[in-house]
C-alpha cells in the first residue's frame, strides 16, 4: 500500500470507495428484502430497532421541558418516579406505548402546553400498553391543560385518590385539543377513552371542561370518549363535565355493525351504592356524530344531565349510513345492581337519527325516561350532516365569546 504521510494513493482510494459502495448496496438490498418478506408488525419492529429512544425518568420534583420519544411500547417516554410536584410544560412527547407514566408514587402532576403523539406500537410483554398520553394510578393531583393529543390512547387515571380534597389536589382536564383517540396496540385493540376515571375515595373540585375532541372514522378507535367508572364526587362538589365538544365515536372498521362505545358515560357495576359512581354533573356539552349513545347513565346515582346538545345524523361524509346503533340519552340500571337512582335529565337539545335512518331515537324507554321527555327539547325536521357542521360552528363561536383557545398556547 502506497502512502504519502497519512494519506492513501488516489488509485487505492477509488478502490476503497468502490468496495464501500458495493457493501452499502448489498446491505440495503438485504434490508429491503427482509422488509418486504416480513409481516407488517415485524417490519415495524425491524425499522424501530434502528431508532434511538430519547426518554426521561423523573425522580425529583420540578419543572421540565423537552422533547422525549420512545419507539418501544415497553418503555415510557416520560416515567415519573416521585410524589413531589412535577410540571411538564412546553414539551413534545411521542410514544409507541405510554407517553407519560406515573405508577405507585402518589403523583402530583401537571402537564400543560405540551404536544403528545402516538407512534406505531411495537410488541408488548406481560400486559398491553396503550399509548396513553397520561397514565397515573395512586395520585394526589393530575392536571392536563392546553395540550394537543394526536393518535394517543387518552388520559387514564385509576386505583386511588390520595389528595386532601382541596383545589390544589384534584383532577383538572381542560382546554385540550384532541384528534383521534386510538386504542390500537401491537396485533390487537385495547378499550380506551379520551378520559377514563376509575379510582377509589371521593374527589372534590374535579373538572373535565372546554376540550375539543374529534375522532375520524377508521382513523380512531375510541370506546367511551369520557368514562366515569366507580368514581365519586361529593354532594357539595360533584365531578363537573361541561363545555366539551365531542365529535365521532365509531367501531373499527367504521362500517362494522357492533359498537359499545360512545360519548359521556357514568358507569358502575357496584352493588354498594356508597361506592358506585355518584355526584356527577354533565352539562353544556356538544356531542356530534356519535355511535351507540351520546350521554348515558349505565350505573350510578345523584347524577345531573342538563343543557347538553346531541346531534347525530347517522351519516358518514360519503353519505352512507352508520350500520351500528345510535341513540341520544339513555338511563338504565344496566348491571341490575339497584344502585342507579336520583338521575335528573333536563333542558337538553336533541336530534338523533336511529340505526339505519328509519326513526328518531333521542331517548331510550328505561327508568321512567318517558317522564323526562317534556323537560327536554327535540329538534324538528331532518337531521343532516349540515346540522352537525352547524354545531361545530356554534362551538367555535362559543370559544370565541369566552376567549378560550384549546390546545397549546402559541408563543
Amino acid at each position: 500500500m502506497s502512502r504519502v504521510g497519512n494519506s492513501i494513493s488516489p488509485a487505492m482510494a477509488n478502490y476503497t470507495n468502490y468496495r464501500l459502495l458495493v457493501t452499502i448496496v448489498a446491505l440495503a438490498a438485504i434490508v429491503t428484502g427482509l422488509y418486504f418478506l416480513l409481516q407488517p408488525g415485524q417490519k415495524e419492529t425491524i425499522l424501530t430497532q434502528a431508532k434511538t429512544n430519547q426518554t426521561i425518568v423523573i425522580t425529583k420534583g420540578g419543572t421540565y421541558s423537552g422533547t422525549w420519544v420512545s419507539y418501544d411500547s415497553e418503555i415510557p417516554a416520560v416515567d415519573i418516579q416521585t410524589s413531589e410536584p412535577v410540571i411538564i410544560e412546553n414539551s413534545i412527547v411521542r410514544g409507541a406505548g405510554y407517553l407519560i407514566k406515573s405508577w405507585g408514587y402518589a403523583c402530583n402532576l401537571t402537564v400543560r402546553n405540551t404536544e403528545g403523539y402516538g407512534l406505531p406500537p411495537t410488541p408488548w410483554k406481560d400486559y398491553t400498553k396503550p399509548r396513553y398520553f397520561v397514565t397515573a394510578d395512586v395520585f394526589k393531583n393530575v392536571v392536563v391543560e392546553n395540550c394537543y393529543l394526536e393518535n394517543t390512547a387518552g388520559i387514564n387515571i385509576t386505583v386511588e385518590y390520595l389528595g386532601n380534597g382541596s383545589e390544589d389536589e384534584t383532577i383538572k382536564i381542560r382546554y385540550n385539543k384532541v384528534r383521534n383517540i386510538d386504542g390500537r396496540i401491537y396485533d390487537t385493540l385495547e378499550t380506551v377513552n379520551f378520559v377514563g376515571l376509575n379510582f377509589s375515595n371521593p374527589i372534590r373540585h374535579a373538572e373535565i371542561a372546554w376540550n375539543e375532541v374529534i375522532n375520524e372514522p377508521d382513523n380512531s378507535i375510541v370506546e367511551d370518549n369520557i368514562n366515569i367508572y366507580n368514581t365519586r364526587g361529593t354532594p357539595d362538589s360533584p365531578i363537573r363535565i361541561h363545555n366539551n365538544y365531542i365529535e365521532g365515536a365509531f367501531p373499527y372498521p367504521a362500517n362494522a355493525k357492533d359498537y359499545s362505545g360512545g360519548g359521556i358515560i357514568s358507569d358502575s357495576p357496584k352493588t354498594d351504592s356508597t361506592k358506585s359512581t355518584a355526584y356527577v354533573e354533565i352539562y353544556r356539552n356538544q356531542l356530534v356524530g356519535l355511535g351507540n349513545y351520546c350521554i348515558s347513565v349505565a350505573g350510578g346515582n345523584n347524577i345531573k344531565v342538563y343543557d347538553n346538545t346531541a346531534i347525530v345524523s347517522g351519516l358518514f361524509e360519503n353519505g352512507k349510513r352508520y350500520k351500528f346503533w345510535t341513540s341520544g340519552i339513555w338511563i338504565k340500571d344496566f348491571y341490575k345492581m339497584k344502585s342507579t337512582y336520583n338521575i335528573e335529565v333536563s333542558n337538553n337539545k336533541l336530534a338523533v337519527v336511529g340505526q339505519n335512518g328509519g326513526w328518531r331515537n333521542e331517548f331510550l324507554d328505561s327508568l321512567k325516561v318517558r317522564d323526562l321527555r317534556p323537560l327536554n327539547h327535540f329538534i324538528k325536521g331532518e337531521v343532516t350532516k349540515s346540522l352537525e357542521k352547524e354545531e361545530y360552528r356554534a362551538w367555535r363561536h362559543k370559544l370565541q365569546q369566552q376567549a378560550i383557545r384549546p390546545g397549546p398556547a402559541k408563543g
